[in-house]
């Protein structure tokens, strides 16, 4: 049996990791958030449900792959995946609490219909990584 010592060693990733993590987490919400405002209209119309329903599925398997894919370049297995899924995800929602109160500055190229669709797709999103953190192999 591990001694406590031993767990925490396996579980916890370097400060130095942690911050690489956050920083990539912080450039993929600016850059998705730069991706919004400029085709967000595009593709969270609900006068358009096809394409909404389409950015919603591809949604999972690209955040899935972009989650794995970092987890690797990282060189991460196991709970550290875990610890990592965390990280990249907090920076986005810290930055999407305020893009989602602030929706209509934030985003005035989108309808204010397509707020409740833009806080669903977030919510797929961050949950994607995290669960891909949990269980991707």
């Amino acid at each position: 049996m591990a001694t406590r010592s031993q767990v925490a060693a396996q579980t916890r990733l370097s400060m130095s990791e942690s911050r690489v993590l956050l920083g990539v987490g912080l450039a993929i919400a600016l850059v998705a958030g730069l991706v919004f405002r400029i085709v967000g209209q595009l593709v969270l119309d609900p006068e358009n449900p096809l394409v909404v329903v389409a950015v919603f599925v591809l949604t999972v398997p690209l955040m899935w792959a972009l989650a794995v894919a970092i987890f690797r370049w990282r060189g991460l297995s196991g709970v550290e995946k875990r610890e990592a899924a965390v990280l990249l995800v907090v920076p986005g929602m810290l930055v999407d609490a305020f893009s989602t109160a602030l929706f209509s500055v934030v985003y005035p190229n989108m309808s204010l219909a397509a707020a409740g669709l833009f806080g669903g797709l977030l919510l797929l999103a961050y949950a994607t990584v995290l669960v891909a953190g949990f269980l991707s192999r």
